[in-house]
């Protein structure tokens, strides 16, 4: 069971994931700022729960899953940065 503090945390950590990847590339935009941001929210929160459904815990942090979370907000936001390279040049 998560917790508030535990969702807080975690909403924390999945904001710096998103701001360093918005940080990793020139062209900056409040879009596609919000764009990384919610991204890295929602990979953080579905790997988390996907990692605790499958038993992926290599690594946890309280009640967070942080080796779900990482590989999903990862897979989110480099997916993002893939689809929309042309946009991104």
């Amino acid at each position: 069971m998560i917790n508030i503090p535990a969702i807080a945390l975690g909403a924390v950590i999945a904001t710096l994931y998103g701001a360093l990847f918005y940080l990793a590339w020139p062209h900056h935009s409040y879009r596609r700022l919000l764009l990384c941001l919610v991204l890295a929210w929602f990979g953080f929160a579905l790997g988390h729960f996907v990692g605790n459904l499958t038993g992926f815990a290599l690594w946890r942090l309280g009640a967070i899953n942080m080796a779900g979370a990482t590989v999903g907000s990862l897979i989110a936001l480099v997916g993002m940065r893939v689809l929309a390279l042309r946009e991104w040049k």
